[in-house]
């Protein structure tokens, strides 16, 4: 029993880091404040996901949960928090997948610069570039295209 009441004194001392702190609430605000602050200088929603979680055990501390059940509340919050609160917010924050590269190409309209012959190599222009490019059926030069695929540094076009 003594042991308990001794932990349950040390855990209050440091939720109140040596009396520096009146109430275990102001430690978890402050702590919230701190994971916000750097959470501003990372990426990936890590720390904000348990800032969450101190704010939620700054309002257990606030009704007067004891410095055992702020713990375990907070351990249990974060692990949500993380597990749920987090995925949501970074598929909110993430840019759409956009291709790029020449991923990009595919879908792109362009002009032919020099014939391209059936299941043979021409080329053509896509975006003020020129490229090799092969079609299934004979391109005249200045035939408007579309980029189907891009296999190597060719890409296989058809009429536009």
């Amino acid at each position: 029993m003594m042991i308990l009441a001794s932990i349950q004194g040390s855990l209050d001392d440091l939720l109140r880091l040596g009396g520096w702190l009146d109430q275990p609430m102001h430690f978890w605000l402050w702590a919230t404040l701190l994971l916000l602050i750097a959470e501003i200088l990372t990426a990936g929603f890590l720390l904000g996901a348990i800032a969450v979680s101190t704010l939620l055990t700054a309002g257990g501390a606030w009704l007067g949960l004891t410095a055992e059940w702020q713990m375990a509340f907070f351990a249990l919050s974060s692990i949500a928090s993380l597990l749920w609160l987090r995925p949501v917010f970074v598929s909110l924050l993430s840019p759409d997948e956009s291709p790029t590269n020449v991923d990009a190409l595919i879908g792109r309209s362009g002009t032919v610069v020099a014939q391209v012959p059936a299941n043979g190599i021409g080329r053509v222009r896509l975006n003020n570039e020129e490229w090799r490019a092969t079609a299934s059926s004979t391109l005249q030069v200045g035939a408007p295209v579309r980029v189907d695929a891009v296999e190597g540094n060719t890409v296989r076009v058809s009429a536009a």
